[in-house]
């Protein structure tokens, strides 16, 4: 079994932390646990999985930010069209008889339509890097899920090697949900 230690040291280390007793907590997190009940394991797991939440959440936003810095928003200011032109000096002289207001509050137009272009730039830019991310991240996932069905295919040769009956392997894998673990993430990843 010291063999397959390190398939799971491996495989913790492509996952960038180390397990703490299965479960990858801060002490500071760790509810005051006296005896293993099912409903603090249940809390552990929770906490657990917030904290994994928040990590992602954060890698997520540094991987965006990152991007946005390395690939700079640029918005072309837009010109005139040739025949808006004629159109344009008619109108400047009858503004200046009504009076600056309207040439304001076309600048102001102008203006937040430029802003509006520009925040929606980095919006669209926004999702295509978030998606980025999301995608190198299903990939390492599936890389990982891969990696773990090997140990598992490894440890149950060796389990079979060493005289387990089949039997007791079925039964193993359905106490530990690893048919129904399988067959529940395939069925996400088709929808």
């Amino acid at each position: 079994m010291e063999h397959s230690n390190l398939y799971l040291h491996k495989f913790y280390t492509q996952l960038g932390h180390y397990p703490v007793h299965g479960i990858n907590v801060h002490p500071s997190k760790l509810p005051a646990l006296h005896s293993n009940k099912p409903e603090q394991i249940d809390e552990l797991v929770a906490v657990e999985l917030q904290h994994l939440k928040t990590h992602y959440a954060d890698e997520e936003q540094r991987y965006v930010d990152q991007m946005l810095i390395e690939n700079p928003i640029v918005v072309e200011r837009r010109a005139p069209p040739t025949t808006h032109i004629n159109h344009i000096q008619t109108q400047t002289k009858t503004q200046s008889q009504t009076g600056g207001n309207s040439r304001d509050a076309q600048r102001q137009r102008a203006e937040s339509c430029r802003k509006s272009r520009y925040n929606n730039k980095i919006k669209k830019a926004k999702l295509r890097f978030r998606h980025k991310f999301v995608c190198s991240q299903l990939t390492e996932s599936a890389g990982a899920l891969d990696y773990m069905r090997d140990v598992i295919a490894q440890a149950e040769a060796q389990l079979m090697a060493r005289g387990f009956s089949r039997v007791a392997l079925e039964r193993m894998r359905q106490n530990f949900g690893v048919d129904r673990c399988g067959a529940a993430l395939a069925t996400n990843m088709d929808h």
